[in-house]
């Protein structure tokens, strides 16, 4: 099995057939999907297992307890076999050449990559692109990796997990203790993805994040107390300028 798509699965009956179709819509198709359900309540769980039945390539798998996204994801790395991981959250969406063009990019820059995509919002719909390369340093100012369109060759990134001793933002500070081994990101200008942006998701509220953000510098990276409300401030600025047309 060459790619492991990871989905942590929360109370999403009403989304998940449309992200299982964009799997299956994929023009490459040595992949396996691993849907880990975080003890939904509206029957998640029994409906995925339904949905993908018939699908060797499918596997259910779901938490003891409701234990949040960190713990989901890391229950599907612990399972994948994928040489190459990447991640889908219940309702995004792959375009049908995703894995196709993330493979070929990744022939020729290396084990970390990132492609663009488009944030469909209430009102708006516009294109992100990732910027050409983000190393630790550059990182540190703002997450230039999104969980969407990430890929990496664990062949050679080795295992990683995602904290699960804090709350948020868990997937920045996987990707930022990636990079701090010296791996360089590379960004593939083209848009292969749809970010749906929920109204009252926990990452679509900002000013709640900064508390989170400080400690993600403190605790996580080791950054000193003073510097870290640094990095919040250029974070935040960054927050600001990437997300100022989506409404």
């Amino acid at each position: 099995m060459i790619v492991s798509i990871i989905t942590p699965a929360y109370n999403c009956r009403n989304t998940i057939k449309e992200t299982y179709n964009s799997i299956l819509s994929q023009t490459f198709s040595d992949w396996e999907w691993i849907v880990v359900d975080d003890c939904s309540t509206d029957e998640s769980f029994s409906f995925i297992k339904e949905l993908t039945k018939n699908n060797s390539k499918v596997t259910v798998l779901q938490t003891l307890k409701n234990s949040g996204t960190a713990v989901a994801r890391n229950i599907g790395l612990k399972h994948a076999s994928g040489r190459y991981i990447t991640f889908l959250d219940s309702d995004d969406l792959l375009d049908p050449n995703y894995l196709e063009c993330q493979l070929e990019f990744m022939k020729e820059h290396g084990p970390l990559i990132s492609a663009g995509y488009r944030r469909k919002a209430k009102h708006t719909c516009t294109d992100f692109f990732v910027p050409e390369e983000a190393d630790y340093k550059k990182a540190l100012k703002g997450n230039p990796l999104s969980c969407l369109t990430t890929m990496y060759d664990r062949s050679v990134i080795g295992e990683v997990f995602f904290p699960e001793d804090i709350d948020r933002p868990e997937d920045y500070v996987f990707w930022l203790n990636i990079l701090r081994k010296g791996i360089i990101a590379h960004g593939n200008p083209v848009v292969l993805a749809t970010y749906n942006i929920m109204e009252g998701s926990k990452s679509s509220n900002k000013f709640k994040l900064i508390g989170y953000m400080h400690k993600v510098y403190h605790k996580t990276q080791g950054i000193n107390w003073f510097k870290s409300w640094f990095y919040v401030i250029r974070w935040a600025f960054y927050g600001k300028k990437k997300y100022k047309n989506v409404r």
